[in-house]
């Protein structure tokens, strides 16, 4: 603490300072490329399932909701892709929030406000999926469609990655980033307009995946770092 403390404030929220911006690991980025290839398998592996028979495995990827509104089997797996995705975005917001509090105690600011914004968000996404705000309730209850819920989520996200982009992009952590906002983007645009490569519900379990292993990767990082070093 006598170290962070002979730190100036300016330098400890600066992310060009060498104090806290350490390079990235060769570990670091061996979690990176793992990430990013498991994502890809889910994404493929679940389409591939879903293409096999969509009456059946369909049902995995789909809400339990949705599939028992259109009269499709019941099956032991229907919905367990999205639980396994609430499950995500709940441990990804459990670690933001943690880690971003001991930041900011420690004298992070910036580090803590990142962290616990990007757990917030995951917390309200992982609410979202597991009680279908966007999809049911809010369209039956105020009349807000689908597409306006969902516009409004991304603008929060653009205003979050602009405010902390500098931030986002330093060390091994942002390529995961980067794939969670794809993953999601073709999630989106298949859900409207179909006949992509991949399974809209595939894609989406994919950035879920990319956006859990990267803010757990920040997350550790930041609670096991001593005063001098920073998130890679």
């Amino acid at each position: 603490m006598a170290i962070l403390r002979s730190l100036p404030r300016h330098q400890l929220d600066d992310p060009r300072s060498s104090a806290r911006w350490p390079k990235a690991t060769t570990a670091a980025w061996a979690v990176t490329v793992a990430g990013a290839l498991g994502s890809a398998v889910i994404a493929t592996g679940l389409t591939a399932l879903v293409a096999r028979n969509p009456l059946y495995f369909g049902t995995a990827v789909r809400d339990v909701l949705a599939v028992a509104r259109a009269g499709d089997p019941l099956v032991y797996y229907t919905g367990w892709v999205t639980q396994l995705g609430v499950l995500g975005w709940i441990s990804a917001a459990a670690a933001g929030v943690l880690a971003g509090a001991v930041a900011r105690r420690r004298g992070r600011r910036r580090e803590g406000a990142l962290l616990v914004i990007a757990g917030l968000v995951s917390a309200a996404m992982g609410t979202d999926d597991l009680m279908m705000f966007h999809d049911s309730a809010l369209p039956h209850l105020l009349g807000l469609p689908e597409q306006v819920t969902m516009g409004a989520l991304g603008l929060m996200a653009l205003g979050w990655g602009a405010a902390f982009a500098r931030d986002l992009l330093r060390g091994a952590w942002w390529p995961l980033l980067f794939l969670a906002g794809a993953w999601f983007g073709h999630s989106l645009v298949a859900e409207e307009v179909g006949g992509l490569l991949f399974h809209e519900e595939a894609s989406k379990a994919a950035a879920i995946a990319c956006w859990t292993a990267w803010l757990w990767a920040r997350s550790w990082t930041a609670l096991t770092a001593t005063t001098t070093s920073s998130p890679t």
